[in-house]
């Protein structure tokens, strides 16, 4: 099951990278995919995703499962919905952490989760030393920061949709994702 996720991750990844965009369909799939694989007892109810050599493929016996599943896709979901509002984040990035936390349960999802964004602020770090950007982003931050704090409620971050500068998340999900896929061969 690792090898069949990480292949959502990398084409998730990349085609975030060469489009700036996760194509609906293809989410929806593996969403689907996983719900099928759940339902059959395939995905366990928590903790780490696993086929048991041993479990059987019955579908009505394992109905808890697909609710577990479908649980932890809506909870991460409703968990980053404002992220994608205040366009912090794509709604594409928002689904593909919907399903990485319904494939690989929550324990996990989190641990995958803080490794990505470790990775995704080293890599933003070094971006905006190279491009020399630093000082004018961290002012841009923190004048967005302020203005929350002036109006008493959230604003959105980027008003515009220029995607100049951003750095896609897949591939910093896909980091995570294998930092947390070695761990489990440790």
């Amino acid at each position: 099951m690792e090898y069949l996720f990480f292949v959502v991750c990398l084409t998730a990844a990349v085609t975030d990278i060469l489009w700036r965009r996760i194509p609906n369909i293809w989410l929806g799939s593996w969403f689907l995919t996983g719900l099928l694989l759940a339902g059959w007892g395939m995905l366990p109810i928590s903790g780490v995703v696993s086929l048991a050599a041993d479990s059987t493929v019955c579908f009505p016996e394992d109905w808890q499962s697909a609710v577990s599943y479908l649980g932890r896709a809506a909870a991460v979901s409703l968990i980053l919905i404002p992220a994608w509002r205040l366009r912090m984040t794509g709604a594409g990035d928002v689904k593909l952490c919907s399903i990485m936390a319904a494939f690989m349960g929550l324990g996990a999802f989190i641990r995958c989760i803080c490794y990505s964004l470790f990775f995704g602020s080293i890599l933003s770090v070094f971006y905006m030393i190279r491009t020399q950007s630093f000082r004018r982003r961290m002012g841009g931050f923190l004048a967005w920061f302020g203005q929350c704090i002036s109006c008493n409620r959230w604003v959105p971050y980027r008003k515009e949709q220029n995607m100049e500068g951003t750095i896609p998340f897949a591939p910093v999900l896909l980091a995570g994702y294998l930092l947390w896929w070695q761990q489990l061969s440790w």
